[in-house]
């Protein structure tokens, strides 16, 4: 029997339940049907062209994204609109897409996570909003900043005293900024990020942690291995003949 799209979201629902997903999220079979056969999957943080083009050149059935597409109602399906030229390439390609997202951020080896795994972060604990918090081996601030750069292959803007001793790491990929007072209870000597407030920052250093605002996309992107990864280990419990690829965009 050839796997379906309806095994693959079975599977993602195995270490990323779907009733996890926020409510206001658009997750789950974006494009597509439940019965098409899927032989090969390919795995992104976004649906954009350099994506479409890598699933024809693999030859892949469906892509699964953590982003999802059609975020917002849309009324028409344009070509003179970025979604709207993705969308109708999507479709004439015949692919089907998954987006993980909500679901995906805080599951068990999702986005928070990888991203704790990527920074080198030990004895990790789930905090209350779903982020993480470890521990480094003392260093400054301004070398804990190199490490997360190069780990991450992006500058990151830095609020905090740069000789700062720190040890106790709070992590929360994408946009993390509505969760600081999270990190604040728990302790952290910074806060690693993607998106913050600039005026919350500077809140947050004044009382004590410092903040990195790393990218949305960077402290993210270490999610879309661990994603594949899933589900390689997914499929072959259940005996699923599938390859699953990684988009080049995300591979550092």
């Amino acid at each position: 029997m050839i796997p379906t799209a309806a095994d693959v979201l079975h599977s993602i629902d195995e270490f990323a339940p779907w009733d996890r997903a926020e409510a206001w999220d658009n997750t789950g079979l974006l494009a597509g049907s439940m019965d098409m056969p899927v032989r090969g999957v390919l795995c992104a943080l976004d649906l954009s062209e350099t994506v479409l083009a890598e699933a024809e050149k693999l030859g892949v059935d469906l892509i699964v994204t953590h982003h999802p597409i059609l975020f917002h109602g849309r009324k028409n399906l344009r070509e003179d609109d970025p979604e709207g030229a993705l969308l109708c390439k999507l479709v004439r390609g015949g692919f089907g897409m998954i987006a993980a997202h909500t679901n995906f951020d805080m599951a068990s080896g999702g986005v928070n996570d990888a991203l704790a795994k990527r920074l080198g972060l030990e004895k990790t604990l789930e905090m209350e909003c779903g982020g993480r918090i470890g521990h480094i081996e003392e260093t400054t601030l301004d070398m804990f900043v190199t490490l997360v750069e190069e780990k991450l292959g992006d500058k990151a803007r830095v609020y905090g005293d740069g000789a700062k001793r720190v040890s106790r790491i709070a992590v929360m990929g994408g946009a993390g900024g509505d969760f600081v007072q999270e990190a604040l209870r728990a302790g952290a000597d910074v806060y690693v990020t993607g998106e913050i407030g600039y005026h919350k920052a500077l809140d947050c250093q004044q009382m004590g942690m410092a903040i990195l605002e790393a990218g949305h996309r960077a402290t993210e992107m270490p999610a879309v291995p661990a994603m594949a990864d899933a589900l390689r280990t997914s499929f072959r419990r259940h005996q699923y003949a599938i390859s699953v690829n990684v988009s080049a965009s995300a591979l550092f």
